[in-house]
């Protein structure tokens, strides 16, 4: 995990990947929106029972008062939610021609203590919910006053036979003398004109309407459930975006690329030469001759003349080392084009430059330099040609041309200065699948006679990380130059090319060339940015 604590360092590319955040978020919001546009709608209608009035019935059949209570209005709504009344509503609905479809039912008491039962249906329509909320409540009704009937019934029933026991009983009486008869008679009157009350109560009570259906389901007043596709493409938007922030905050902080110059200067164990700025075409090609950008042409200026100074240090005897080779820690880090700028730059000083690309894996130097041809190092190297023969000469050897880019990335412009230099180059072809060897007296062999005809020798080599060749060609040069770059070479690759070429047979490390900085890192690091443009839209990458 990257221990950086600068904030800028770790919230700064979240909102560099702003855009790619926002994107995110949208087409998330945008597929929910559309998800739930195609599902089918679920409208939700209620309707409320009031268990009062059978609570009144109740009590007409016992002998003391019978109360609804929290416990009976409980399980009235278990009753209104069970699969008994739903079968007697589903009988209702179909003799009224209507389906209840895949609907919900619930019941639930109220709140408040009340004696009122609230249910609730879903189905796909307005209508359709209203229609299974109004069925469920004559289905519960239906059922309880069916059942007060049949206990009513049954009472009047109890009620009549007892009466007429009572009646045998006075006539059987009525034909005894004694004085205990006529006391039975009077006590089996007053009994049967008690059931007699008790009868007639029992039959008024058939009339009472019991249970009472208030405020009916109307489809009017149903509600929309789901979906509610704006609501929850809000929902998805934002949920969205905070996924897109998290996922670019946790590779932020996994992320083990370098992010800043003090810890490329940390990791690589070496002082940094110069710090080059981004721009959006390294090296242009105006007329056929290749053409430096104009915000990379003194900071290279200042890679050359720090580079003489080190090499100067180096060698004891005040005599300039001529073999240069540029590596980088990982393939990508923009090694190619600094070897081009840098011969660009030589020449405009006058100096003859010999470049040589080591780097048969992603050879480019042609294409920056604008040469053509198919021979190259791996030829000179088999044998089959002469090095003189092998080397090319880089158009505009008489001249030197800067090209000027504004902060969008436009047009170039030429700047043209007297200067007696040159450019010879010795790509790197094509090899096949299997390159050759830099190890042994060929290559060795080659670079003296360059260092001969030649004032510098710039070799491009591929990461010794990569290519093992690179670790023997790193005891033949002179000096060695690390090219990194800001948010891409990896603290592990550097601090393990930092060990390989810190070994006593390589060449000494004459300092790191950071890539692709931002304005804000130079202007906090005390660089310049160049020119005064900030902004620049790419990068100085290559391979």
């Amino acid at each position: 995990m990257n221990d950086t604590t600068d904030a800028s360092a770790i919230f700064g590319p979240i909102w560099k990947r702003k855009w790619l955040i926002l994107i995110v978020a949208v087409l998330v919001g945008a597929a929910t929106y559309a998800y739930y546009k195609r599902q089918a709608t679920v409208y939700s209608a209620s309707t409320e029972l009031n268990l009062a009035s059978g609570a009144e019935e109740q009590s007409l059949l016992s002998a003391s008062k019978a109360t609804t209570g929290k416990a009976a209005i409980a399980n009235a709504a278990s009753i209104i939610s069970s699969s008994v009344v739903a079968e007697q509503a589903h009988r209702i609905l179909r003799a009224e021609h209507a389906k209840a479809g895949k609907g919900k039912v619930r019941a639930k008491a109220s709140a408040t203590g009340s004696d009122i039962v609230t249910i609730t249906a879903e189905a796909h329509g307005a209508k359709a919910a209203a229609r299974v909320a109004n069925a469920y409540a004559t289905a519960y009704i239906a059922r309880e006053h069916a059942a007060y009937l049949k206990a009513v019934e049954k009472a009047i029933h109890n009620t009549r036979q007892q009466l007429r026991r009572v009646e045998q009983a006075a006539s059987s009486a009525a034909h005894r003398t004694s004085k205990g008869a006529s006391t039975v008679d009077g006590a089996a009157v007053i009994q049967a004109a008690s059931l007699n009350s008790k009868l007639n109560q029992f039959e008024s009570e058939l009339s009472l309407q019991g249970i009472q259906q208030i405020s009916p389901a109307k489809s009017s007043s149903a509600e929309l459930v789901e979906p509610k596709p704006k609501k929850n493409a809000i929902f998805g938007f934002a949920f969205g975006l905070l996924l897109a922030a998290v996922a670019a905050f946790i590779a932020e902080r996994f992320d083990r690329s370098l992010r800043s110059l003090t810890s490329i200067e940390q990791a690589s164990e070496e002082p940094i030469l110069a710090a080059l700025p981004s721009v959006k075409s390294p090296i242009a090609h105006i007329d056929g001759q290749p053409v430096l950008s104009a915000p990379l042409l003194e900071p290279v200026r200042r890679v050359q003349s720090t580079l003489r100074l080190r090499e100067a240090a180096v060698d004891g005897a005040g005599e300039r080392a001529n073999v240069l080779v540029c590596t980088s820690a990982d393939a990508g880090d923009g090694k190619s084009t600094l070897v081009a700028a840098l011969a660009l730059v030589m020449r405009e000083a006058g100096q003859r430059v010999a470049v040589v690309e080591a780097d048969f894996r992603r050879p480019v130097l042609a294409k920056l330099l604008n040469v053509g041809g198919d021979l190259g190092l791996a030829d000179v190297l088999a044998g089959s040609v002469s090095v003189e023969d092998a080397l090319q000469a880089v158009p505009g050897s008489n001249a030197s041309v800067s090209a000027h880019e504004s902060a969008g990335g436009g047009s170039a412009t030429a700047v043209r200065s007297r200067t007696r230099g040159s450019i010879s180059v010795l790509i790197g072809a094509a090899p096949g699948e299997r390159p050759p060897s830099l190890a042994g007296g060929a290559m060795s062999e080659l670079l003296g006679s360059l260092a001969e005809d030649f004032d510098s020798v710039l070799i491009d080599a591929p990461s010794p990380l990569e290519a093992s060749d690179t670790i023997s060609l790193l005891s033949e040069v002179d000096g060695i130059v690390v090219v990194a770059r800001v948010r891409h070479t990896r603290d592990v690759s550097s601090q393990r090319l930092a060990d390989l070429v810190s070994l006593p047979s390589t060449a000494p490390v004459l300092g790191i060339v950071v890539n692709d900085v931002s304005p804000r890192e130079l202007q906090r690091s005390g660089l310049s940015a160049g020119h005064g443009q900030r902004g620049w839209p790419s990068s100085l990458a290559g391979r």
